[in-house]
C-alpha cells in the first residue's frame, strides 16, 4: 500500500474513535504536522473530513455518502449462491424475503409465519435488510432437513457478511 494511502486511511480510523486536532493526528501516526496537515487539506477538499471553529477535524459527509452505497448492493445478488448451496444441502427450497422493515423487524423476532423457518440477513450498520426462509414441516416428528436451522442461519450469516456485517453470534 502507499505510504500516502496508508497515512489518509489511518486518519479516517483515528477520526472514527473520536475529533482529532493536528498534534493529535501528527502524534498518532508518528509523522510531521506538515505531512498530516497536507493530508487533512486532500481530505477536506474532497469532504471526507471537515474542521471545526475549535481546529479539530471530524468524518464529514462525503465518507457517510460512500458507506451507502454498500447498501445499494442487491442482496439478491449476495444472496443467490448461498440460496442455491442451502437448497442443495437441504433438499428444500431457500427463499430470500425482502420487504418493508416493520416486516423484516417481525421476521426476526417472531419467525416466519405457518411452517416456514426464517433467519435475519443483516448489513453492514447492523439493520435487518431480508430474511433467509425455507419450509420447516413442523410435523411433530421432529426431522427436519434444516439441521435444527443450523444451515439456515449459518446462510444467513454469510450473506450477512457478504453484505458487509461483521459476524456476531446471535
Amino acid at each position: 500500500m502507499s505510504q500516502s494511502l496508508g497515512r489518509g486511511l489511518s486518519i479516517l480510523i483515528e477520526l472514527g474513535d473520536r475529533p482529532h486536532n493536528l498534534d493529535e493526528l501528527a502524534a498518532k501516526l508518528g509523522v510531521h504536522k506538515t505531512t498530516v496537515l497536507r493530508l487533512l487539506r486532500t481530505l477536506e477538499a474532497e469532504r471526507f473530513v471537515r474542521r471545526d471553529e475549535h481546529h479539530r477535524f471530524h468524518l464529514a459527509g462525503r465518507l457517510s455518502a460512500l458507506a451507502e452505497t454498500l447498501d445499494r448492493r442487491d442482496v439478491r445478488d449476495v444472496a443467490a449462491p448461498h440460496l442455491a448451496r442451502l437448497s442443495e444441502a437441504t433438499g428444500r427450497t431457500a427463499h430470500l424475503v425482502t420487504g418493508p422493515p416493520a416486516l423484516l423487524d417481525a421476521l426476526d423476532r417472531a419467525g416466519a409465519p405457518g411452517h416456514y423457518a426464517a433467519a435475519p440477513v443483516r448489513d453492514a450498520s447492523g439493520r435487518v435488510v431480508a430474511a433467509v426462509t425455507a419450509p420447516d414441516p413442523g410435523d411433530g416428528t421432529g426431522v427436519t432437513d434444516l439441521g435444527d436451522l443450523s444451515d439456515l442461519v449459518a446462510t444467513a450469516r454469510a450473506i450477512s457478511a457478504d453484505c458487509g456485517h461483521p459476524d456476531r453470534p446471535a
